[in-house]
């Protein structure tokens, strides 16, 4: 092994994928095995009759091949590797040996009886076709085309997402479990080994995750950076060279196909990073509500030494949370721009052209309010993630208050009146810093404020274009009334 080849351990070059379900048989088909001894050359002639693809008119429902003995107990070693079964049953072949040259030339003596084996191949192959499968025995017994392998493989980079995918199916299927148990724990103390697995767990989740979305996204990540390369190649080309008129046009519209493929493969980055950080959000959910319930069979004393982890899972939600609303934020923001788009490219003009336009301003509306409602989630947990802060910075300011501070000794009460209680700079920046938070915090009760505005109008916009909608939809069947009644006779 070279040096290359021990530092690539893991890498598929050489390797293929064979599919999970390359043996199933979506149909059964019926078999019919004939074998007789072909004595001039000394081989056993094998022929398969397929009855199910005759009956359908298949030409391809019948093969044959001649086989020596030594061939035929290969087959029936590589069968029984599949199914052990398979091995008692083979038939003894050694008497069918191909005959050397001085044999040929000088024996006399008659073959032995080939009948009785013949017969016996034929069960055997009929056992095997039962136990093994249809596919395996043909393609042991007769040559098979690189077209037939092929349908036995799959893709390496879908088998790599397909096994990153078990395993995180795997690992949150673990994570479940433990929370399952939660209920049926016994003291705390086992509850907090407890927490120690789910947090190790969890841990590997977004391990496993982070390498499954990252292969993921790799592709696109390789075309957004082709995609920019050549436009700017192409804004250099047009910049800086002399260029006819016919090839400007060309190349302004291979810009154009790039700046496509660029926008799709953002578009996909944004809606896989948006399922990324859901999965890890809900996960963490979970384990949240879990120990809101769990919070409720104990007392406060007592729950106390569980209280750190749970601030922590909060504090790791919101950000988590945070991060998904804003990857779904980019995601709605595009959803939008793309029924705007729609609205400007149909046609003026036609009956059809107005409804289409009634419709895309309804799915306009919805997809605003959806974009509202994530905006508010996204004002949440950035409140969420600053009253964290606010509390901790309340807690390092009170325990300095707390702190035991000496004097000298005064004979005299009234030299305690011109003592002078110094405040330490570590006091004024907490102070500072606790300003500057709740400074944030109003902050983000101005845009609350400003978007529940915002979000009511845009509700009564959208009740009154479906009143409208409604009203003319009502308006079109009573005139569609009437003209029936009018032309009555």
């Amino acid at each position: 092994m070279s040096d290359a080849d021990s530092e690539r351990m893991d890498s598929l070059d050489g390797w293929v994928a064979v599919k999970r379900d390359a043996f199933d048989e979506s149909e059964s088909h019926k078999l019919r095995f004939i074998v007789e001894w072909n004595e001039i050359e000394t081989k056993f002639a094998v022929t398969c009759h397929n009855r199910t693809l005759q009956r359908r008119g298949d030409a391809s429902g019948s093969c044959a091949g001649l086989f020596s003995g030594a061939q035929l107990s290969g087959v029936g070693v590589q069968l029984s590797g599949v199914r052990d079964e398979l091995g008692p049953l083979f038939p003894d072949l050694t008497r069918f040996r191909e005959p050397t040259l001085w044999e040929l030339l000088f024996s006399s003596a008659p073959r032995c009886d080939a009948d009785a084996a013949c017969r016996q191949l034929e069960r055997y192959l009929g056992a095997a076709v039962d136990a093994c499968g249809r596919k395996i025995v043909l393609d042991a017994l007769f040559s098979v085309t690189a077209a037939d392998e092929h349908e036995y493989f799959e893709n390496l980079q879908e088998f790599k997402c397909r096994a990153m995918r078990d395993e995180i199916t795997r690992t949150k299927d673990a994570l479940r479990a433990l929370l399952q148990t939660h209920p049926s724990t016994d003291g705390l103390q086992r509850l907090m080994k407890i927490y120690e697995e789910e947090d190790e767990t969890y841990r590997e989740l977004v391990s496993v995750a982070t390498k499954f979305y990252q292969n993921l996204l790799q592709p696109f990540r390789d075309m957004r950076e082709i995609a920019t390369l050549y436009k700017t190649e192409i804004l250099k080309c047009l910049q800086y060279e002399e260029l006819g008129p016919k090839r400007v046009s060309e190349l302004e519209a291979e810009m154009n196909e790039w700046s496509q493929r660029g926008e799709k493969a953002v578009h996909s980055i944004q809606d896989i990073t948006a399922d990324y950080f859901r999965d890890t959000s809900r996960a963490l959910t979970g384990m949240v509500k879990q120990m809101e319930q769990d919070q409720k069979r104990f007392g406060h004393a007592s729950w106390a030494m569980a209280t750190p982890r749970q601030e922590k899972l909060r504090v790791l939600l919101a950000k988590e949370t945070l991060q998904y609303m804003r990857a779904k934020e980019m995601c709605i923001k595009r959803k939008r721009v793309e029924i705007r788009e729609k609205m400007h490219g149909v046609a003026a003009g036609s009956s059809e052209a107005v409804s289409v336009v009634r419709e895309l301003e309804l799915q306009y509306y919805e997809t605003q309010l959806e974009l509202h409602d994530c905006r508010f989630e996204i004002l949440r947990n950035e409140e969420l993630l600053l009253l964290t802060q606010i509390k901790s910075t309340q807690r390092q300011i009170r325990e300095l208050q707390e702190q035991v501070v000496y004097y000298d000794t005064c004979e005299d009460p009234e030299e305690l009146q011109d003592v002078q209680v110094d405040i330490s700079p570590t006091h004024s920046h907490l102070q500072q810093h606790l300003k500057q938070l709740e400074s944030k915090r109003g902050a983000i009760s101005s845009r609350r404020a400003y978007l529940r505005n915002q979000r009511e109008l845009c509700v009564q916009a959208h009740e009154q274009q479906q009143r409208s909608v409604v009203q003319r939809s009502e308006q079109l069947r009573q005139h569609h009334t009437a003209q029936l009644v009018s032309n009555a006779p």
